[in-house]
């Protein structure tokens, strides 16, 4: 029997190993029944989903194994520091200037305007039909836009002549950079005249950036940069902004950046236009000595104010926003211009009954001329300002004083 076992368990091992040496191939071919030739046919099979294929079912959630939790760290990720801007490289050489200390016209009545706003590429026929105006009138100061370094070289020698120490204002928008100013400072001192460079214009407001989104930062890193340059080629640091709190931004980026010796070299520009209020108007800003509220804001965080020079203000015939106040019409604004430009007179003394500080050097208002603007006192398409520029010709002579000249 146990033989007969041994014997049938032989046999059985011998199956097996004939099965498995055979491919799987040949395998399948015997159960299917095929030929060895044969070849079997690939059948697809396609299952048709049914909504009951979709129906979600709930499976039990299955929980980790507890394990420890590492200890938490007692030592909190810890920020990368911002990197510092470097220090502006600054000349030396150049001393702060006090009040006192600033260059200012001969004979000076405090007394400017704004010149050409509408074309910033003049021609010496320009300066032929303008400078006899500006003489009658007897303005000491004037705010000048400029294009290139070829307008500057046309006009300094006839500002130059006519006694007037202008306010340099290079056409530029909020976002544009200008690496010129050393040369454009060079041109001036060549010609005698002192370096006043306003170096933008109202970047707080939208027009400035033509459809781009106004940006602060990037504008006071570009101011920074300007007045850098201005200031090592020895030129005067025009600030010109509407909002005080982009001056308090400017100041502090100055600081920042261990730019000091800047603020004693730098002379703001604000813009002050009434409305049609009165002159001795208070109330907010939209006056003409709306200027103050920026005084307060030098003064904090300087510790001292530094020259003022209007570069745009005053009021335009039509204005009558607001109702409590009458319509500015042709004899209303030859009576405040005369009022305004009398704040120089000495003892100086301005409309609200204070005395005129001496920070402020000059009031240069909207517009000598244009032919586009209404506001123009000459060649307007409204027609001359004839009794304005009557009133302000007949104020006659007069030199202000500053509370140095009084001791």
């Amino acid at each position: 029997m146990r033989k007969h076992r041994n014997a049938s368990s032989v046999v059985l091992a011998l199956i097996v190993i004939a099965i498995l040496a055979c491919s799987p191939q040949a395998i399948a071919k015997e159960v299917l029944g095929l030929r060895a030739d044969e070849t079997p046919t690939t059948v697809a099979f396609v299952t048709t989903p049914t909504r009951a294929m979709f129906t979600p079912v709930a499976t039990p959630t299955l929980m980790p194994p507890a394990t420890a939790s590492p200890a938490p760290s007692s030592a909190l990720p810890v920020a990368p520091a911002p990197t510092a801007l470097p220090a502006l490289n600054l000349r030396t050489d150049l001393p702060a200037l006090a009040l006192r200390d600033w260059p200012r016209p001969a004979n000076d009545n405090g007394r400017g305007i704004h010149f050409f706003a509408d074309r910033v590429y003049y021609t010496p026929r320009d300066f032929e039909i303008q400078m006899p105006r500006v003489i009658d009138l007897q303005m000491r100061w004037m705010l000048v836009i400029y294009s290139d370094e070829n307008q500057m070289r046309l006009a300094a020698p006839q500002f130059k002549a006519a006694g007037i120490v202008p306010v340099w204002r290079r056409y530029l928008r909020a976002y544009n950079r200008y690496s010129s100013w050393e040369r454009d400072v060079q041109i001036l001192k060549e010609h005698g005249l002192p370096p006043y460079f306003q170096l933008y214009n109202e970047p707080d407001s939208e027009e400035e950036w033509d459809g781009r989104p106004v940006n602060r930062d990037a504008w006071v890193a570009t101011f920074v940069q300007s007045a850098r340059d201005v200031y090592n080629a020895g030129g005067f640091v025009g600030l010109q902004v509407l909002d005080p709190e982009w001056v308090r931004a400017v100041i502090q980026e100055i600081k920042t950046r261990q730019g000091e010796r800047i603020f004693g070299r730098m002379f703001f520009v604000p813009h002050a236009y009434a409305l049609n209020h009165p002159p001795n108007y208070t109330e907010d800003e939209n006056a003409v000595l709306g200027f103050r509220m920026f005084a307060d804001v030098f003064q904090k965080e300087l510790g001292f104010v530094p020259p003022f020079i209007v570069g745009e203000g005053g009021w335009k015939i039509g204005e009558a926003h607001d109702n409590r106040f009458p319509k500015v019409d042709e004899p209303l604004i030859a009576k405040y211009y005369v009022e305004l430009y009398n704040w120089f007179r000495p003892p100086g003394r301005m409309s609200n009954g204070e005395p005129l500080p001496d920070y402020l050097f000059a009031f240069c208002p909207w517009l000598l001329a244009s032919n586009t603007t209404a506001g123009a006192w000459y060649d307007s398409f409204e027609g001359n300002r004839t009794a304005l520029i009557q009133s302000v010709t007949k104020m006659g002579t007069f030199t202000r004083q500053f509370s140095w000249d009084k001791k």
